[in-house]
Formats: C-alpha cells, structure tokens, sequence
C-alpha cells in the first residue's frame, strides 16, 4: 500500500545541483557512460564533455562500432574546450584499428596539461607513440601496459620534469635503455615494474623512494638492488618463478632509509637459500617486513628456504614489525626463531603456516615432515600465530621461552629417533 504521506511530486535534487558537482560525478564513469547522460534534458547535453576524466575502454566495442568511438573521441577531447582542464586520460583496449586518431589525442592532451595518463592496450607496435607521450611535460603519473609489443625502446632527451609515479608493464624481454629512462625522470618516486624478462637485470635510481618490482619469469642472473637506490623508503619485491635465478644473483647495498619491504619469492630451490640471506642482510635496516617464501612443488623433503644452515642472522636493530607466511617445517622455524633474538625493539610478530601441495607431482612425500611447527594458538590451531606487545620485556622473554621450547622439543624428538635407530 502507498503511503498517503508520501509526496506524488517528488524533488528533483539532481537538477538543483551545480553543473561544476554534476561534473565531478560524471568523471567517476567510464566516458561512453558518461555520453549517455546527454539524453536526460537539454541540461545534460553537453555536461559530460566537460568532465576532467576520460575514461576510453574498447574492449566491448565490436569493429563495426569503431567508426562511432572515434566520433566520440574527437568531440570530446579534440574539441574540447580550452577552459575544461584535463585531468586524467585513460586508454583501454585494442586500438590498433584506431591507431591513426591516437597521435592527435596525445597532441591535444599536451595542450590541455594532462596530469594523469593509463594506457592498458593492446599494440602490435607501441614503440612510435612514445616519443609523443614523453613529450606531456605536464604529467604527474604514468602508466603503460603494453602487452602486445615485444621490443620497446624509450626515447632520450625526455623532459617529464614532473612525473613522479611510473608504473609499466613489459610483456616482452624488457627495454634495453630503462635506466636510461629512469636517470632523465629528475622527479620520479614512485616506480612499479612489471616484467617478464630472461636477460639481466640491473635497476638504478636516486629519486625513488617507493619500488614495487613483479618479475613474473627469468633464467639468468639478476642484478635486483645495489647500492644505487638512496632514497629508497618502501619496497615491494615478487619473483614470481624464481627456481634457479636467485642462485645466480647479485645482491648488495645498504639501505639506511627503508622503512617498509614486502619480500614475496615463489618456487624456491636449495640453490635460492644464499641469496635469500643476502636479501635480507641488504634489508636489515626495516622497521616493517612481511616475509611470504614458497618452496619449489617438486621437493620431497623440507629444505631451509629463510635462512642458510650454520649462519649468522643479520641484525634487524629498528624491526618493529614481522609478518611471515611460510611452511614451518623445523628449518625454517628455527630461523625465524634466531630472527626473534636478533630483534630487539621488536613489537609484533605474525606467523601463517603455508601449507603445501601434495599432488602428483610431490609423490613420496611424507606429510608430517612438512607439518606446522608452530605453537597452538587459543584456536587449538598450530596454522598460524600472532604475538603483541613484544618490546615488553616480560612478554618477549615468554615468548622466545615459548618459541624455543617448540624448536628444542623437535631436535629432541630427531635425536631420539637416532638412538633408537641405532
């Protein structure tokens, strides 16, 4: 039943709001959204064209609707008006039938002062739109994803002054000349990288203070860190094959200034163990560190994947934070274990067993070797555990007692074993 209280002509707010705030709203949308607006009323007409955010997605659009997007694109950014700043340009898609229009578009941003620029396309050759997109001075962020071109070489001579964010994504091996790129962006600090490469790689900044590397792949030697990033305050570091390249791998530096590393490696074998150490020697200065370490799925039996066997365990002196997602088989209980003693202002620590896979491809492998080694938590669950407040001095004497009890139980269980079996 109605409600006779209710008002039979309601008000219309939308209408009574600012076309400045009506704009603002329409540059959420995705811009063939936003056109869509122009059939409400006469108002609405041309509101959309005003909007600080264009948002290009074609993946939906079929090629006979190509000629239509194009139409679209010229009235509203080639035509556009001069005193309707543009903020931010996004492009997604498969452009390669519209090709042609995109030198025009970047000309026009240019001429708008673009700040913010995505590009998520499909390109059989990207290479030739790049000398015009470096020549946006007024960027602030920029971001390329081009993942059907193979072979992409930056231009020199860039003069982006104001970028400070870069993220980009190669599909391919890689540009030869990207520290040449990174040593003109004066301004750069924060870098995202993306990449599937097979050759070496060696990164080097002095700007940068925020890294987040992805390599998905790679069989050769890795030159990652040096000590070529003196800024560096955040890093984000995931390898995500990595079985046999860190054996190989140069890794060196001193980071007095990070802050904050997330550190995920995938698929490790024995050889990986030393330059894990080496990671986490160039690290040691962190005041927040989340460890997430995968052995390789064809080992049978538990090998130490954080720390090498008879080694010394670097000093984390301003770790205040810990968070490790691994398999707690002995070895790698017990390092986390000589981590704790070597932390002294620590205040929190999260532990998540790893479970791994027993497939096919892992036959003989023996469940309880790669059991938790981890303490019941009040769940009853050895799969995971978390301490607080340990830069008390009470509650952290109880819980290395607590911590080294469970590794000294284990050994004790192993010698056992030993004698009986003598």
């Amino acid at each position: 039943m109605a409600n006779p209280s209710a008002d039979s002509n309601p008000i219309d707010r939308l209408s009574n709001l600012p076309d400045e705030l009506l704009v603002t709203i329409l540059s959420f949308l995705p811009t063939r959204i936003a056109a869509r607006t122009s059939v409400f009323c006469r108002r609405f007409r041309h509101l959309w064209e005003a909007s600080p955010s264009l948002d290009f997605d074609i993946r939906y659009i079929s090629f006979p609707k190509t000629d239509n997007f194009c139409a679209m694109a010229k009235r509203v950014l080639l035509s556009r008006n001069p005193s309707h700043p543009l903020l931010s340009l996004r492009l997604e898609g498969n452009f390669d039938r519209s090709a042609s229009l995109l030198p025009s578009l970047f000309a026009k941003a240019r001429s708008l002062n673009l700040r913010q620029l995505t590009i998520n396309c499909h390109f059989s050759k990207f290479s030739p739109f790049l000398p015009i997109i470096f020549t946006i001075n007024s960027l602030r962020c920029l971001s390329l994803d081009c993942s059907l071109d193979p072979a992409i070489s930056f231009p020199s001579g860039i003069t982006l002054t104001c970028l400070r964010s870069l993220s980009l994504t190669l599909r391919g091996t890689g540009p030869t000349n990207l520290n040449g790129l990174l040593s003109e962006l004066c301004s750069l600090e924060d870098l995202q990288l993306y990449i599937n490469i097979t050759h070496e790689l060696s990164l080097s900044c002095q700007t940068i203070r925020k890294l987040k590397l992805i390599i998905a792949f790679s069989t050769q030697k890795l030159e990652i860190l040096g000590s070529c990033f003196p800024s560096l305050e955040s890093l984000h570091l995931e390898i995500q094959n990595g079985f046999g390249c860190l054996s190989q791998s140069h890794i060196h530096g001193e980071f007095s200034l990070l802050r904050k590393a997330v550190i995920n490696l995938h698929r490790l074998h024995e050889g990986d163990v030393s330059a894990v150490a080496r990671l986490l020697n160039c690290i040691s200065h962190v005041e927040e560190l989340s460890l997430h370490i995968k052995e390789w799925e064809f080992e049978k039996y538990p090998i130490p994947t954080l720390m090498e066997p008879g080694k010394d365990v670097p000093n984390f002196l301003k770790l205040q934070q810990l968070d490790v997602t691994l398999c707690f088989h002995e070895h790698n209980f017990e390092a986390v274990t000589r981590m704790l003693h070597n932390s002294p202002v620590l205040k929190s620590l999260k532990l998540v067993h790893e479970i791994p896979k027993f497939t096919g491809c892992a036959r003989g492998r023996k469940r309880k070797d790669w059991g938790s080694r981890l303490p019941r938590n009040a769940d009853r669950n050895c799969r995971y555990a978390y301490f607080k407040d340990l830069h008390l001095e009470k509650k952290r004497k109880e819980v290395i007692k607590l911590l080294s009890k469970k590794c000294s139980s284990k050994r004790q269980a192993h010698s056992k074993l030993g004698m009986n079996a003598v």
